[in-house]
């Protein structure tokens, strides 16, 4: 997912044949007409009707309203100092970018501290092989250290049903809890297991129970998955029990869909035999091919 979140170009796709069009750009490239002529559609062989892919990055919300008071932003808010680092480790509405805002909450609510996370960002030149010289380019590795251990919550990456040891992702999850910002037990096991799920990647957080449409409606999980440096599609996930109701189905995602919103349903059917891992996963995947 991190090569999306750096890829400098911008996503339009023919509305005649739904071809993508790829336009490279130093910035969001917004599409001025019929004669733009950076616009052609190889499928069409014409001028394309365009539109464009997701929501540009501009237009994503500044900050969000979560339960209890939590007001998550896209990205933490950098000090002066901070900036060359940040600028590789946050990326809006991330994981990381989750955790770090929801550890300083932590700290503001509670007299122990709940994650030991430490994070720590190298940088190198890049060699060449090419031209056999190193280049003006640099390459960075972050590491993710709590407690003496790889993070689970952003560095171990699980290959199959694993306990939770992460005290900040059990405190998230805790329904009970007066951290948690889950409502249901489904949802809480659904979220475990899609972070460690998706490990060291910089991967779109699943954001609990956010207040949206003006306050009308919670959504059990809102994801911002990027489509690019300069886009993002937005996307509601709800998690059901089977038997619900086929119109508020459809007033729901109306709803969503009104508000720019892709909509995925994850139905939990105890009788069906797949674990919460295996529905995270096909999520996961589900998210990486939007």
């Amino acid at each position: 997912m991190i090569e999306k979140y750096d890829l400098a170009v911008t996503w339009y796709r023919c509305t005649r044949c739904r071809t993508p069009i790829e336009v490279p750009s130093d910035s969001f490239y917004r599409f001025s007409g019929a004669e733009d002529p950076a616009f052609w559609c190889p499928t069409c062989e014409d001028m394309p009707q365009a539109a464009i892919v997701g929501t540009p990055a501009a237009d994503l919300p500044p900050e969000l309203q979560l339960p209890n008071g939590f007001v998550l932003r896209s990205v933490p808010s950098a000090k002066p100092g901070d900036v060359f680092t940040w600028n590789v480790l946050f990326r809006p509405y991330s994981k990381r970018s989750f955790l770090r805002q929801y550890r300083a909450w932590l700290a503001l609510k509670s007299d122990c501290p709940i994650c030991a996370l430490e994070s720590d960002v190298s940088v190198r030149a890049k060699f060449d092989p090419e031209i056999q010289r190193y280049s003006a380019e640099i390459e960075t590795t972050i590491s993710d250290i709590c407690a003496g251990a790889p993070c689970q919550f952003l560095a171990r990456k699980a290959l199959q049903h694993e306990e939770v040891q992460c005290t900040a992702l059990r405190a998230l999850c805790d329904t009970r809890g007066k951290f948690g910002l889950c409502q249901t037990g489904d949802e809480a096991m659904l979220l475990q297991q899609y972070v460690v799920l998706t490990g060291d990647e910089h991967f779109p957080m699943l954001i609990p129970q956010v207040s949206i449409l003006r306050g009308a409606r919670r959504a059990d999980f809102l994801c911002f998955v990027p489509v690019s440096r300069f886009q993002y599609q937005k996307v509601a996930v709800l998690v059901d029990r089977p038997g619900k109701d086929a119109k508020v189905i459809t007033d729901e995602d109306a709803a969503y869909g009104l508000e720019g919103f892709v909509v995925k349903r994850i139905v939990i059917d105890p009788t069906d035999g797949l674990s919460y891992f295996i529905r995270a996963r096909g999520l996961c995947l589900w998210l990486q091919a939007l």
